[in-house]
């Protein structure tokens, strides 16, 4: 649904400055301050330390691209790079107490573990991780320029639910939950996808059913959520 109406959106868009109606080539350059929206949602909607970090990282390039745009600083792509290792930085920083993944010495081998609170980092590289945990209670997974497969198929959810943010950008996390969770998926996709492929269970047919909320933003990447 979300796809398709922004492919309407975007064919209007550009419908109308063949028309002279609407001037596009005017307001492209304002597009950082799509960045700049995720970056506030992000601060705002975020529990985690490593998840509000990641939205200043968004809000902090989003407002430099921005002002380079409309000319308020004359600053090339040469002079701005830096300003990634600084982000990195900030998201090593915050996220200290993660497991990192830079690279995976067997990546067709998957970790397992047990742990109730997830907290896992790929960064150039990938995990593979499957919870066995009876008490899942959420946690912050981030990719960034990597891969994260997670699954929760053997875990469970001692109360009604349980929040999980996942962040991607330009990387990618597949989610595998159990067929008895519901999946409450409230992510944002910022030039990437946040996707719900679960198939919903009727907790009037079914009493008890766990809700797992997934948060986060997929920025110029993707995460799949299925069960």
């Amino acid at each position: 649904m979300v796809p398709g109406l922004i492919l309407i959106g975007v064919g209007a868009l550009f419908f109308l400055s063949n028309l002279h109606i609407f001037y596009l080539r005017e307001w492209v350059r304002f597009w950082p301050a799509i960045l700049i929206a995720g970056g506030i949602v992000k601060l705002v909607d975020s529990t985690v330390a490593g998840g509000r970090v990641f939205g200043g990282v968004l809000v902090g390039f989003g407002g430099i691209f921005l002002a380079r745009n409309l000319g308020y600083i004359d600053l090339g792509m040469r002079e701005i790079w830096p300003l990634f290792l600084v982000g990195l930085g900030l998201l090593l920083l915050f996220q200290r107490t993660a497991e990192w993944h830079v690279k995976v010495p067997n990546p067709s081998e998957a970790r397992v573990s047990d742990v109730n609170t997830l907290n896992v980092s790929a960064i150039f590289g990938g995990a593979k991780r499957v919870l066995t945990t009876q008490d899942f209670q959420g946690g912050h997974v981030l990719a960034l320029f990597g891969g994260v497969e997670l699954d929760l198929r053997q875990a469970a959810i001692v109360g009604d639910r349980a929040v999980l943010e996942i962040d991607a950008m330009f990387g990618g996390v597949e989610l595998k939950i159990p067929q008895s969770w519901n999946a409450v998926v409230e992510g944002t996709g910022i030039f990437g996808g946040y996707a719900d492929n679960t198939l919903q269970t009727n907790p009037a047919l079914v009493p008890g059913v766990k809700q797992l909320i997934v948060k986060g933003a997929a920025v110029f990447g993707g995460v799949d959520v299925k069960n």
